[in-house]
């Protein structure tokens, strides 16, 4: 039996994540289309979750107490949800974070320490 064509189906569903956060319709364009949307992903630090995300992180430069504390809202965790997000990496907080982190959370052997070195 031949499939059911399902064309509507999936263009109801990218309207639908093209409704949603400006990362969700960055990766949508990016992973679903197959288009370069650089203005999207530059919207994404100033728009949504990925704002949010960097407008908690303190005046230190990083997020939580230390790099991995508290676990789920740490700097480790923030920078891993911010890469999810598709953040650009050109932007500077990110950068300053994890310039900071590879100078402040770095051992001896070149590994990232759980808390400041």
């Amino acid at each position: 039996m031949p499939k059911e064509n399902n064309t509507g189906e999936k263009q109801e569903l990218i309207s639908w994540l093209l409704e949603g956060d400006v990362s969700i319709q960055y990766q949508t364009y990016r992973d679903l289309l197959g288009e370069n949307r650089p203005d999207l992903q530059e919207r994404i630090a100033r728009e949504g979750w990925g704002a949010r995300f960097l407008s908690l992180r303190k005046p230190e430069g990083h997020w939580g107490d230390r790099f991995y504390q508290p676990k789920w809202i740490s700097t480790h965790y923030t920078l891993l949800d911010l890469k999810n997000l598709a953040i650009s990496p050109t932007n500077e907080l990110i950068r300053e974070s994890i310039s900071q982190v590879l100078a402040d959370w770095t051992g001896k052997d070149g590994g990232i320490l759980l808390s400041p070195a």
